[in-house]
């Protein structure tokens, strides 16, 4: 049996809301302020996931008080000791590993500061969310009948793990690559590694630069929306891996003629009971949360996704391991719903074309 544990936080005061009633008659403000100060706590236990060979693994969900904007906001040993502690406390529940979800996996240089103050292995995740973006954005240039050597390839939060990793992975399949970031001088190191794949590629700190792009990969720490409908080309693919999403739900409601879909998703064996509502149908979780649970099934308790970069060889690794387990991509979605096929083939109709060319 393995055991772990995988902190969350909240996306918004929306999830606030969801977990404590109350917070709905407060202001936002007052509701930030108070939730900063709490400290972790178990949020759920996770049962129910077994292989097809019998393995199983159980765990817990513990949550980090803090909204997204405050990870960025207050002093950073200030949230690396807080999370720290909800890594401790997942450690006394049982678990073995740790998982660090959404922007837990961001201080202390990607998690690696934080093996300072915690005893239990941790990861990021990263490693099979990076993986799960790749492949889904694949499929969905198959599906759109996108032609990807005669495409543009967009990355978004280039320099971040995620990002920099599809940059490298997916840039041979492209005819152009395009790196957007905020700091030049980290676009101009992953710009170096990605020349090596493919020649033809630049980079720019403007996100108007993805007009030019049919497909795009968004894996930002943003916590706002960045892509906004009139930025993305007609018979577009987009995949947004970021949580909170980097893509505007206006994007959906107003573009008919792109396809926007969720990044890392992946659907568990046995019948996963995740005690807390993650979003997404009961078999079905975040890359970064698999990765997780991969891990403690194959009882990998090591530190395995850290800092900034992600190998290749990591990659093909877990992939390896998803198939061994029987963990497998979900069907595509976006916005939390399933994309049938009469979608994709109203997207390319709007489009005006079968292939993006």
């Amino acid at each position: 049996m393995g055991y772990f544990g995988f902190l969350v936080h909240p996306l918004g005061i929306e999830d606030v809301i969801k977990k404590y009633k109350l917070a709905e008659k407060l202001s936002p403000r007052l509701v930030a302020s108070v939730i900063r100060r709490r400290p972790p706590f178990v949020l759920s236990e996770v049962s129910g996931i077994r292989t097809e060979a019998g393995l199983e693994a159980r765990g817990v969900l513990v949550a980090v008080p803090l909204l997204p904007n405050q990870f960025f906001e207050l002093p950073e040993e200030k949230v690396l000791k807080k999370i720290a502690k909800a890594c401790r406390l997942a450690a006394k529940e049982g678990a073995k590993i740790v998982g660090l979800g959404a922007f837990t996996a961001i201080p202390g240089e990607g998690g690696k500061r934080l093996l300072d103050y915690v005893n239990v292995p941790i990861t990021t995740g990263n490693t099979y969310t990076t993986a799960t973006a790749i492949e889904g954005t694949l499929k969905a240039c198959e599906l759109m009948e996108l032609e990807t050597k005669e495409s543009t390839l967009a990355i978004v939060g280039a320099t971040g793990s995620i990002g920099f990793a599809c940059s490298v992975f997916l840039s041979p399949h492209f005819k152009e690559v395009v790196l957007i970031g905020r700091d030049e001088e980290k676009l101009k190191k992953v710009f170096e590694k990605v020349k090596e794949k493919n020649n033809n590629v630049g980079y720019h700190t403007d996100l108007n630069e993805i007009r030019k792009a049919e497909v795009i990969v968004s894996a930002t720490s943003a916590y706002a929306p960045l892509i906004e409908p009139s930025l993305l080309k007609s018979g577009a693919v987009v995949c947004d891996v970021a949580r909170p999403r980097d893509v505007s739900r206006r994007v959906i409601s107003e573009r008919e003629d792109v396809l926007v879909i969720d990044g890392g998703i992946v659907k568990v064996p046995g019948n996963p009971k995740w005690g807390f509502d993650l979003g997404l149908p009961n078999n079905l979780a975040f890359g970064c949360l698999a990765e997780t649970i991969l891990l403690a099934l194959e009882e990998k308790y090591e530190n395995y996704t850290l800092g900034k970069e992600i190998s290749l060889e990591k990659i093909e690794e877990v992939w390896k391991l998803a198939k061994k387990h029987g963990f497998t991509l979900s069907a595509l979605r976006s916005f939390e719903q399933t994309i049938p096929p009469e979608k994709i083939e109203k997207i390319k109709e709007k489009a005006g074309k079968k292939a993006v060319v």
